[in-house]
């Protein structure tokens, strides 16, 4: 017997590529294909100005269509079953994520989730050990989202808690934000990086109750002479 929604998803992936035209239910052009995710099954769109004004470039943003929306293929078009207006409501973000903590073989992991753009099921995009990344964040690190956006720099940490003190900027205004080392995806100790694995928009959405208990451990001073 065959699989029809299997054979749907194989041509999604064969055909599916960066510079693809993209046009909505109503054969309006919506943009161009500009990032391909066969794993999660996602891809993001370009948008293309509603009008010829320039100024419009700046106040569009990408995309993030599920394959599950794709409804006609080929290799230079693709047609999804929303609207444009549609899209831009509710599609301007990465697919959310969650992160949940379990007691793992040699410590506590770290599983990021986030739904499937072909079933809508949830699936596993990341998964990492605890324990492997306290060691390496120091205050200093500067942090970004899983979509590349800039959080801000690492004012303190502390490695029992595993809880970071960013110090993020909004033009000439500076506020300190809490994030827990459980949405942490990977320390990059050669470029003092800390890449999250939730996106600026999931950030937004999480309510944090900023733990009373943390008491960031002193600076500590060298003498210079």
């Amino acid at each position: 017997m065959t699989n029809d929604a299997a054979i749907i998803i194989e041509d999604i992936r064969k055909t599916i590529a960066i510079g693809q035209t993209v046009y909505d239910k109503q054969g309006k052009k919506v943009g161009m294909v500009d990032v391909v995710d066969p794993s999660t099954g996602y891809f993001s769109v370009e948008l293309t100005p509603l009008t010829g004004n320039p100024t419009d470039l700046f106040t569009e943003t990408d995309l993030y269509i599920p394959f599950s929306l794709i409804t006609s293929i080929d290799p230079r078009e693709i047609f999804v079953s929303k609207s444009r207006d549609e899209l831009r409501r509710d599609y301007t973000n990465p697919p959310a994520r969650s992160v949940v903590v379990t007691d793992g073989i040699g410590g506590e992991v770290a599983t990021t989730v986030e739904h499937s753009g072909y079933t809508g099921a949830p699936i596993v995009v990341e998964q990492v050990r605890l324990d492997q990344l306290k060691n390496r964040i120091v205050a200093g690190d500067s942090v970004y989202t899983s979509d590349l956006q800039p959080v801000g720099k690492i004012k303190q940490y502390d490695p029992v808690t595993g809880w970071m003190l960013i110090e993020t900027g909004v033009m000439d205004r500076k506020h300190d934000l809490m994030l827990p080392v459980t949405i942490v995806d990977d320390v990059n100790t050669e470029t003092s990086e800390v890449n999250l694995a939730v996106s600026q928009a999931d950030l937004r959405s999480m309510q944090h109750l900023e733990p009373t208990y943390v008491v960031f451990p002193p600076a500590r001073f060298t003498d210079a002479g």
